[in-house]
């Protein structure tokens, strides 16, 4: 049972893996273009699955910062987490890939944001640019 669960385990990360290279990047990068042509500016930070110091292994995963321009002055990239993003990270233990998202720049103490969970079969490029596009519309309308 635990080689069967550690196989599966395996397979979502190699799947996670392909789905970040060739659908969530590229939809971020195009989504990206078309924020930077208005002014705006992001930027995508990815890590493959891999070992921490004690030696625990930490999910894959790939981001996208958003940086919008406020009333027509240029963008500044600030710090990652601050301001409306979204991420995909592959959850093995489970067999789900997990969305977090967030349109604002919380408030002190505010929400950190939502979070959305998938089997890998949902994620299909219609979803993940859904999701993208929703964070851009909660940012663009604040």
């Amino acid at each position: 049972h635990a080689q069967e669960a550690q196989t599966d385990q395996d397979a979502l990360r190699t799947s996670f893996g392909q789905l970040r290279t060739a659908v969530i990047r590229p939809l971020m990068e195009d989504i990206g273009t078309v924020l930077q042509q208005r002014g705006h500016d992001y930027t995508i930070v990815e890590n493959d699955a891999s070992p921490d110091a004690p030696g625990t292994l930490q999910d894959g995963m790939i981001a996208m910062y958003m940086f919008p321009s406020c009333s027509g002055a240029p963008s500044t990239t600030r710090a990652h987490g601050h301001g409306p993003h979204i991420a995909f990270r592959s959850d093995p233990y489970w067999r789900r890939i997990i969305v977090h998202t967030r349109h604002v720049t919380p408030p002190y103490g505010g929400l950190p944001g939502e979070q959305r969970e998938y089997a890998l079969a949902q994620m299909t490029a219609a979803l993940v640019e859904q999701e993208i596009l929703q964070v851009v519309e909660g940012m663009l309308h604040t």
